[in-house]
């Protein structure tokens, strides 16, 4: 029967056209935001498209201040990554900078950056907006929960099952190198080699964590569900209440992962924290007072494993506006002694971020977003439908922030399948970006436009 009601009709799927085929181009390659969103699928948005040759010093400097190696000194507790590009801080990469050292490092837990000396492991920490993570004991939950997602702890748990004594040669030997959670973190796969997970791994592994210091229900749930991120996030991570995490969470983070991850044999753990911004500007001036006097005590001093083995680096991402809001009060709790955040010393703890030089950068930038959707490899390594001048006066007009340039370049395309374009030129671009500026929509505060007096007054209690 057929009915006519159009409220009732049902879906059809539309037809699969390709408008930049035209171009080569299996879709538009560029981000509708200069914001990186490393949860999402898509890789425009998500950092999986990297130019590195880009970052060649930030990245020597990255290594330098926080990568253990043969011959270079202890690598530092805190450091900071500094973005002089924007008051407002996005779309100069720092997000996609920080999402691909963790990608280096968990590759291969660090080997190659540490010539195989060391085991690392790396966590993207992005707190969340609104105040949620304005608190310490809301900053250390975050810390929980990133250890987890980002599988460093699941990674911590596949290594401990490997030393456990309850699998054997032949089944290590099975197991994938560049991918341990399809087998070590994959009961079925090992129940399938024989090994009995219920009566002997998991008690194997509860017992090398009890023999580490881990309280006994950590240990438990761990052994249980820690080679699962999906687990112990459901079964452990989301069942303790705010007032436990006031209370527990801090032993959790600073004491017992870290005798978890000691009994797996890391040597150490990097915390690339992103939009600190988030935590500041909704704190009270004594909120970040006490903010920076907790950094200190779990991170430099405090009655802690995490201070007694120097295990965690904390690198902070931040720009001017939050350094002058942070700067006193980092001071009065001393950490400018662990981390200088302003004067002449500062470089020697700071990875900076500049804005990009339009001539050296805007070339292999869009050539590494362009050949990502290709249609042919034989179409890689050239700039159609772009001539190099377009893409020059793209990132100079968006002032040296790839980010922004991206999304011009997104408009442009867009531009040129409407109009049919043959080549896109620098005329073109420059009249598209005065007539459709692209901004990022949001609705974070403009720090460059709020004094430091105005945010302490509207946030004070």
């Amino acid at each position: 029967m057929t009915i006519n009601n159009p409220l009732l009709r049902r879906s059809q799927s539309a037809p699969i056209e390709n408008p930049y085929e035209r171009y080569g181009l299996r879709e538009n390659p560029f981000p509708d935001s200069p914001t990186v969103t490393p949860d999402s699928s898509d890789p425009r948005v998500n950092g999986a498209i990297y130019c590195r040759e880009l970052r060649v010093k930030e990245e020597a400097q990255f290594e330098r201040l926080l990568i253990p190696k043969p011959g270079q000194p202890e690598p530092r507790r805190i450091g900071l990554l500094m973005d002089y590009a924007t008051r407002r801080g996005r779309g100069i990469g720092k997000t996609a900078f920080l999402n691909e050292q963790r990608r280096r490092i968990m590759e291969d837990l660090g080997d190659q950056l540490t010539s195989g000396f060391y085991v690392l492991l790396a966590a993207h920490v992005t707190p969340e907006g609104g105040g949620r993570t304005r608190k310490f004991w809301q900053f250390v939950r975050l810390l929980a929960r990133s250890l987890n997602s980002n599988r460093c702890i699941a990674a911590a748990i596949w290594r401990l099952r490997a030393f456990s004594g309850e699998i054997t040669d032949e089944v290590l030997a099975k197991v994938d190198p560049s991918d341990l959670g399809s087998t070590l973190g994959n009961d079925e796969w090992l129940q399938s080699q024989h090994v009995n997970i219920l009566f002997g791994l998991n008690p194997a592994v509860k017992r090398a964590l009890l023999r580490s210091g881990v309280r006994e229900q950590v240990a438990e749930s761990l052994a249980q569900d820690g080679h699962s991120p999906e687990a112990w996030e459901r079964h452990f991570l989301l069942r303790q209440s705010d007032h436990w995490w006031r209370n527990d969470g801090n032993i959790l983070v600073f004491d017992d992962l870290v005798r978890l991850f000691h009994a797996a044999e890391v040597n150490r753990l990097l915390l690339l924290v992103d939009e600190i911004e988030k935590i500041v500007v909704p704190q009270n001036s004594q909120e970040r007072r006490t903010f920076t006097d907790d950094l200190r005590r779990y991170f430099v001093d405090g009655p802690y494993q995490s201070v007694y083995t120097h295990f965690y680096s904390l690198l902070l991402t931040i720009h001017p506006y939050i350094q002058e809001l942070l700067t006193p009060h980092w001071q009065a709790a001393g950490l400018d002694r662990v981390c200088a955040m302003s004067g002449p010393t500062a470089k020697e703890y700071t990875v900076y971020f500049y804005p990009l030089d339009a001539e050296d950068a805007a070339v292999p930038l869009v050539l590494t977003y362009l050949d990502y959707f290709r249609i042919s490899s034989h179409q890689k390594g050239v700039l159609n439908p772009f001539d190099a001048d377009s893409v020059v006066e793209a990132l100079r007009l968006a002032g040296g922030i790839p980010g922004h340039m991206l999304t011009l370049l997104r408009l442009v395309l867009e531009r040129a399948v409407q109009e049919q374009w043959e080549v896109i030129t620098s005329n073109q671009v420059r009249a598209i970006y005065e007539s459709e500026v692209p901004s990022e929509p949001s609705n974070e505060i403009d720090l460059g436009q709020l004094p430091p007096v105005q945010i302490d007054l509207m946030n004070e209690e």
